[in-house]
């Protein structure tokens, strides 16, 4: 035998160790609706969102600019990206939101001219990949993504509640091909510093936990006062504030996307009570949970 050869040991057979950036799609809700009003002045929450009609009349506003939701494109949408909608010329209100509609079901798939079709996927990724850069990402309809969607609205006309794990499969094939069409230069984050990086994770998974800045600098081995200082510029703002925000922004998504009561939402992000978390939410969001969840919550 020849001694540069060796016989593998394992089943991979090569000695260099290969990383993988490691992400988990959390979906959150998979809706088919009609939609005769959808006039937001201002929709921004800490969640992926992909947007599918299959008609026209609805349009996506963001920095000015118009994006016409039609048949053959699909909109993909990152996190805390601020934008407006409507659908044809309705006006959109100054304040609050006009909204009529509901799940569409095998007795309501005909096209009509006084409501839109509407698809909507709301999911997260974690961290750090919900941190990337705000903006809405429009894509054309190939046939491969036709076939995956008519496949999920038509599941959509029997199931509204219960997945099964093939239709899962299915929606988190089509969120992979659309993440995938993103220049690789979209996923840049808060920072490439492993110490912060664990850490932001630690937050992730532990934000009902005491999360005080000596317990994040363990995980990093520094000090605290270096802890903070490092944390602070590479994420732009100190921990605790980076903390609060997390906790507003799960709180969000249990409010938007859950049953659950106030009190259990605040003991799932951290807070001492709900009336602490209510204080606080209203402190970043002005309005109360109570009232979000009432106006906005499951939408």
């Amino acid at each position: 035998m020849d001694a540069n050869s060796r016989i593998p040991d394992k089943s991979d057979p090569s000695d260099e160790l290969q990383e993988f950036p490691q992400y988990n799609i959390q979906l959150h809700c998979c809706r088919y609706w009609w939609l005769q009003n959808w006039e937001f002045s201002e929709l921004s929450y800490p969640f992926w969102r992909i947007y599918h009609n299959s008609n026209e009349g609805a349009v996506v506003i963001c920095n000015g600019k118009e994006y016409d939701l039609t048949p053959d494109r699909i909109v993909l949408i990152a996190p805390n990206t601020s934008y407006a909608t409507r659908i044809h010329n309705h006006k959109i209100p100054k304040l609050g939101y006009s909204l009529k509609g509901g799940s569409v079901n095998l007795n309501l798939s005909k096209k009509r001219s006084d409501h839109v079709l509407h698809l909507f996927i709301h999911f997260n990724l974690g961290i750090p990949f919900d941190n990337i850069p705000s903006g809405i990402f429009i894509f054309d309809l190939t046939n491969y993504l036709k076939i995956k969607l008519k496949d999920i609205k038509h599941y959509m006309g029997y199931e509204h509640v219960s997945f099964s794990f093939h239709k899962t499969l299915t929606i988190h094939s089509l969120i992979n091909d659309l993440l995938s069409q993103l220049p690789e230069g979209n996923w840049k984050t808060y920072t490439k510093d492993y110490r912060i990086l664990q850490v932001l994770t630690y937050i992730e998974n532990h934000v009902s936990e005491e999360l005080s800045n000596t317990t994040l600098a363990e995980k990093t081995n520094l000090v605290t006062n270096a802890f903070a200082r490092l944390f602070s510029e590479e994420i732009g703002m100190p921990p605790q504030k980076y903390i609060k925000k997390k906790r507003i922004d799960k709180a969000r998504i249990l409010l938007h996307h859950t049953h659950l009561s106030i009190d259990e939402i605040a003991l799932k992000t951290g807070f001492a009570d709900r009336y602490h978390f209510s204080r606080i939410f209203k402190q970043v969001t002005r309005i109360s949970p109570a009232k979000y969840k009432k106006e906005i919550g499951m939408k």
